[in-house]
């Protein structure tokens, strides 16, 4: 996960991420179009279908209406002159229906092209259908020798006394050259006759095909609803795109073109959504919430007194972020109480249930100048309020923001008759001033961490001493925090006017297990290794 968050946020890859995201939205955008094709064109087989029937439906109309115009029509003697031109004026109808034959009981005895057979023939069984007087039966590529059509073979429709000879058909002109079409006849039994077109395509459409085949071959069937005719049609795609070649490149073009806008909108929202600010919002929750525990000193009595309780935040990922990478966005979304809440109810938890009873600490929170409201923080930190004597609750100011003096001295004087004690946070960095240090009932000050870490002869080392001047003169604590070696430990103590102090040499910032173990040993080890906190 924290490799594919980290490509997507990082600037290094945004070009690679931006070809490949046009790729994808191009891929998707070329299947989109494929497919809406393969529908237009499925759609215009099954009307092409349609169409076909309603040409088959119309000659089975024609059909049976010149077997009615027949009946009506051809009353003289059977095969006489008379009869033969009443047969002849039925065949001028203009449905294409012109080589009628006199055949009772199937036995042809004359038609339009034979005056009168020597001896009646008979037509044999029929493919399909009946005899009955009330039906129509079928013979399938009848030889026509015996009306005096030698060498010709085609359909024999008969309906009592009457049979007619049904010419060939054929379709409608084809939507492409890739298309394919073939017109059968089948009998209840199954058994198919090829009328015309492409043989086989009945038979490829009705059997079963892999996937890939019937996506890149769209195949459409239809058959009469009361008869036993069908057409059946395919359109092999890759010829029909190897016919429009020029425009499906063109289209291509355009797609891929068109893609840019959608391609550069994905990965703008995609950069957004996994920023670290939105998956911090997203994700902070109690369970989302890692403290580590920073040990401080007491040098007046060199034993670990108290300390101070440092925020982290799980990333989706499991990485541990720190603070300096989020605490501006929770200040941003107004989230801060709710926040320093999260914080309070996980240390309380883990101090209460790790540390042993007997163990006293005073406990250090960082809080946010606008949250500074007794009510609200004795709400927050109610938990710690109510074991004052394992736990003494003390609150650091950060110099996020101005604070209105008048204000925070009511707020910081109710913390005080509640118990809880208040420092300045970074004092020397921010909106702090020797002034608001005297105005202000707290209880002391933390040094910037600046003024420790300076070398020995710079500016910030010198003022280090005027420093701890100005806030001894108010009679107020001081936390020194940043002691990174066993000299500038050695010189706050020699100062005798730093109360505690905190830094790297001292001791990292621990898992509460670490810090159980920390508080566990008989002496103070000069330095602990590197950690990071335990996820």
């Amino acid at each position: 996960m924290s490799v594919f968050v980290n490509a997507i946020v990082s600037g290094r890859h945004q070009r690679a991420i931006g070809l490949l995201l046009w790729l994808a939205v191009t891929a998707c955008l070329l299947v989109g179009a494929f497919l809406f094709g393969r529908h237009l064109l499925q759609d215009a087989l099954r009307h092409e279908v349609a169409a076909d029937l309603v040409q088959m439906d119309k000659l089975h109309n024609d059909l049976t209406s010149a077997f009615d115009a027949l009946q009506a029509e051809a009353t003289a003697a059977p095969c006489s002159d008379q009869f033969l031109r009443q047969l002849r004026g039925v065949a001028f109808r203009p449905d294409g229906l012109n080589e009628f034959i006199y055949a009772p009981d199937g036995m042809v005895t004359c038609s339009t092209s034979i005056t009168q057979a020597q001896h009646a023939l008979p037509l044999g069984e029929p493919d399909i259908g009946t005899k009955k007087s009330d039906g129509i039966s079928y013979w399938i590529d009848k030889r026509l020798n015996y009306i005096g059509l030698p060498g010709m073979s085609g359909i024999v429709a008969h309906r009592e006394p009457f049979a007619i000879v049904i010419p060939m058909q054929t379709f409608r002109a084809n939507l492409s050259n890739a298309v394919k079409k073939e017109f059968v006849i089948s009998s209840r039994g199954g058994r198919l006759w090829h009328m015309s077109g492409q043989r086989g395509v009945y038979r490829q459409a009705t059997s079963e095909s892999s996937a890939i085949e019937n996506l890149l071959i769209a195949r459409e069937i239809g058959c009469g609803k009361l008869h036993n005719y069908c057409v059946a049609t395919e359109m092999n795609i890759a010829s029909f795109v190897h016919t429009w070649r020029v425009d499906m490149l063109v289209a291509v073009l355009l797609i891929a073109f068109y893609a840019i806008w959608p391609a550069t909108t994905l990965q703008r929202w995609l950069s957004q959504y996994w920023s670290l600010e939105s998956r911090f919002r997203r994700h902070l929750n109690a369970d989302s919430i890692v403290c580590a525990y920073q040990p401080i000193l007491n040098l007046k009595t060199g034993e670990i007194s108290g300390c101070e309780v440092l925020a982290r935040w799980r990333d989706v990922d499991g990485t541990i972020i720190a603070p300096d990478q989020f605490i501006d966005i929770v200040t941003r979304s107004g989230q801060t109480l709710e926040f320093t809440q999260m914080v309070a109810d996980r240390a309380f938890l883990e101090l209460s249930t790790t540390l042993p009873p007997t163990t006293h600490l005073q406990v250090n929170f960082n809080i946010f100048p606008r949250d500074l409201d007794c009510q609200a923080l004795q709400s927050v930190f109610g938990s710690f309020m109510r074991d004052p004597t394992r736990f003494r609750l003390a609150l650091e100011i950060v110099e996020s923001d101005a604070l209105c003096v008048d204000r925070a001295e009511r707020e910081i004087e109710a913390l005080a008759q509640s118990g809880i004690r208040t420092y300045i946070d970074d004092f020397g960095s921010g909106y702090s001033s020797i002034h608001r240090l005297a105005s202000l009932a707290i209880h002391g000050v933390k040094l910037d961490r600046s003024f420790a870490m300076a070398p020995g002869e710079s500016l910030m080392a010198r003022m280090l001493v005027h420093a701890l001047d100005m806030v001894g003169s108010c009679d107020r604590e001081i936390v020194v925090e940043g002691i990174e070696t066993q000299e500038r430990l050695d010189l706050m103590k020699q100062m005798q006017r730093v109360t505690y102090a905190q830094g790297y040499f001292i001791s990292r910032p621990l898992s509460i297990e670490r810090l159980a173990a920390f508080l566990a040993k008989p002496a103070r080890p000069v330095a602990a290794p590197e950690e990071r906190v335990a996820a």
